[in-house]
């Protein structure tokens, strides 16, 4: 950059440059050469002038204008002033005529090699003045030194723009070497991989009970398995390489048929599956295969190769049946060979998503390197949250030490199995899983596969399967406990029956006695009265006892029966006065001649007696006077449709979805377990019918049963 071009980012003050020796030396020794007071160095262009080294300007009252001097000279010529109130140039010049007057002059331009100029080189002083030729040819001398000092400043800079580039350049060069180093290590990885993929292919062919082989477009062979060298009885599959059918010793006319097949199946793209085919080499026996031949495709998929399968046939070419199982067996072959060339990790990857349960693939220090959907969806997670997370750290804080002891057990033995182990979900709630681990080898790499089962489901089903053990056993207790209190109501009955015969008899023959008090008279009515209460008491209890019976009844385990809605409705409404009567109104809405539905009458009751109790806590605290049950029965269609209403609290519309959930209740703690209506849904499902729910807030819930009708 040159000191013009400097010029142009440089502030217009004079004095707000730091000091330049190398120029100040040179301005001090031109003032004291010449023997003048103010000498200095100006770089400027035609707007403003830029000082790079001075001597004497600080003794000016205005030194701003001295500096910008410049009287009119040639271009390139030295301008030598000795009175300028003497020159024509001058003397009407303000700084000459002024006080302190500029009097003597003296400016050598400064050059650039290609002929500009960029400054001037000054001396000053307030009295006429000359130079002598020593003192002039000092001041070229001195000139030329500014000019150099000017020049060498420029290729300075000029190296340093240099360096810098080289800098930048090699920071260039160390990133693509960075990103050298990063292909490589992919290109390891794939090609591991790739070595994984060849050696699970090798021991599919080496074992795979037919003979394999493979062409290029040409017809020559580019490999084959054990059992298609034993056909030729070759005992190298490397002799094939390079070679057609007909360089093998195959009979011409059959190597061009074989061609032909081979060019078919390439152009079509199709796969041509169980061709019979005779085989005879030069000088050998006749054979028949049965033989498949697919094409290869590249990843652009244009089919490049074809993979063929056979199997010898001679033996077996009439066992139709054994035929049939062998062309299944190369299709089976054929496309198991073809995924594991073409597609073995999407397979995997399919695999893990087709999975009912969480895998987790960890690398040797236990850090997630894979998940499926499933594994996502169970911690609440996203795949980009958990990989690279040591696995021990999904389990809550106190199990962390076992799962991370287990995992390292996994690395020497080969297998891991924890029957109860608990993860972290992304709420912070303990989810209870079995983990299966075995260890899987690829190569070098060895990885960690961890099968997460979620064990939430089976423990609600032991719940349920608990609390249905409980209410059958509940369902016996009470089956006993209403045949024992049958027996002593039947006699208590029989008694009072026998008791009020009696005292009819005894009101019909005491009118006939004289003398017997009017109060006694009083008594036996009374007494008529309570053998009438007791009566119906007792039939009361009878009434009960027969709605115990009927809900503790389960017939031969699930067995459907023809099932009176009627009865079995008032059968449990008698077991549910006690809870209905300080609570609301019963009102009764039977339709006439109600056909039977085809169900068990005891878990029928069993649903009756749950949706009552239910309507009975959603009115509660309550009374009669503010609330009503309503059970009502209609034919609809071939289906019938019994509907028990409420004018309780209602469900609210964000619960309603959640009330046949297993385990969801909204009771508090203590008052139910959340199943009740879980299985009275599955009962009413068994049967063959459907529940249905209709809940309004603050206005009443109604449930409506829908079974079919005989």
């Amino acid at each position: 950059m040159s000191e013009r071009r400097m010029l142009a980012s440089s502030p217009s003050g004079l004095f707000d440059r730091s000091p330049e020796p190398e120029y100040e030396d040179i301005v001090r020794f031109a003032a004291e050469s010449c023997e003048v007071p103010i000498a200095f160095i100006r770089v400027a262009d035609l707007e403003r002038p830029w000082l790079k080294a001075s001597v004497g300007l600080e003794t000016l009252a205005d030194p701003v204008r001295f500096v910008g001097f410049s009287p009119p000279q040639g271009s390139g010529e030295p301008c030598l002033i000795e009175d300028a109130r003497e020159d024509t140039r001058t003397q009407h010049h303000p700084l000459v005529r002024g006080e302190s007057p500029l009097r003597f002059y003296a400016s050598l331009p400064l050059m650039t090699p290609d002929g500009c100029q960029v400054g001037a080189l000054c001396l000053i002083d307030h009295v006429p003045r000359k130079l002598s030729p020593q003192q002039l040819r000092l001041l070229e001398h001195l000139r030329r030194q500014v000019q150099t000092q000017l020049r060498l400043r420029e290729q300075l800079q000029e190296a340093e723009a240099r360096a810098s580039q080289m800098e930048e350049a090699q920071a260039r060069l160390y990133a693509l070497n960075e990103n050298l180093q990063t292909e490589m290590r992919q290109r390891q990885h794939i090609q591991r991989e790739l070595l994984s993929h060849r050696e699970l292919l090798t021991q599919v062919l080496a074992h795979i009970p037919f003979a394999v082989f493979w062409k290029d477009g040409d017809g020559k062979y580019r490999g084959c398995n054990d059992a298609f060298a034993q056909c030729f009885r070759i005992s190298s599959p490397q002799e094939f390489l390079g070679r057609t059918d007909l360089e093998m010793g195959v009979l011409p006319e059959l190597a061009a048929a074989y061609r032909r097949d081979d060019l078919a199946v390439m152009e079509s793209g199709q796969a041509r599956v169980g061709i019979e085919e005779p085989f005879q080499r030069l000088h050998g026996e006749e054979r028949w295969l049965l033989t498949s031949k697919v094409p290869l495709r590249a990843p652009d998929g244009a089919v490049h190769s074809i993979l063929g399968i056979f199997a010898d046939i001679t033996v077996r070419r009439r066992q139709e049946s054994a035929l049939q199982q062998a062309l299944w067996q190369v299709k089976q072959y054929a496309a198991l060979l073809e995924t594991q060339v073409v597609a073995a990790t999407e397979r995997v990857r399919r695999l893990m998503e087709a999975s009912r349960d969480a895998v987790f693939v960890l690398d040797e220090r236990g850090c997630v390197l894979e998940l499926n959907p499933v594994a996502e969806r169970l911690l609440g997670r996203t795949a980009a949250q958990l990989l690279g997370v040591p696995f021990d750290t999904l389990a809550p804080e106190a199990e962390r030490p076992s799962l991370r002891d287990s995992l390292a057990e996994l690395l020497v033995r080969g297998t891991l199995r924890l029957e109860e182990q608990g993860l972290l979900s992304a709420q912070g709630e303990r989810l209870s899983v079995q983990l299966i681990g075995s260890l899987q080898e690829a190569g070098e790499a060895r990885r960690q596969l961890v099968v997460a089962q979620d064990l939430t489901e089976k423990r609600r089903l032991e719940q349920q399967s608990i609390q249905n053990d409980r209410l059958a056993a509940m369902g016996v207790l009470t089956a006993g406990i209403a045949h024992e209190i049958n027996n002593p109501i039947s006699y208590m009955l029989a008694n009072l029956d026998l008791l009020r015969q009696w005292e009819d008899e005894l009101e019909q023959h005491l009118p006939a006695l004289v003398g017997l008090p009017q109060e006694l008279l009083e008594r036996m009515a009374e007494a008529r009265a309570v053998i009438a209460d007791c009566i119906e008491g007792s039939l009361r209890i009878g009434d009960i006892v027969r709605g115990m019976r009927l809900l503790s009844h389960t017939g031969q385990g699930d067995e459907l029966n023809p099932v009176d809605i009627h009865r079995s409705l008032d059968a449990v409404l008698h077991i549910a006065q006690g809870e209905l009567k300080h609570t609301a109104r019963l009102k009764q809405d039977y339709a006439r001649n109600l056909p039977m539905v085809l169900g068990s009458e005891g878990r029928l009751g069993q649903v009756f007696l749950n949706l009552i109790i239910n309507a009975v806590h959603a009115m509660r605290p309550g009374s009669p006077a503010e609330h009503v049950l309503c059970v009502r029965s209609r034919l609809e269609g071939r289906q019938v449709r019994i509907d028990i209403s409420d004018t309780g609290h209602g469900i609210p519309p964000e619960v309603l979805p959640r009330i046949f959930d297993p385990f969801f209740t909204t009771k508090p703690a203590g008052i139910g377990t959340g199943l009740g209506l879980s299985i009275s849904h599955a009962i009413i499902q068994k049967m063959g019918g459907s529940m249905r729910v209709e809940s309004q807030v603050g206005r009443g819930t109604t449930f409506s049963l829908l079974l079919p009708a005989l």
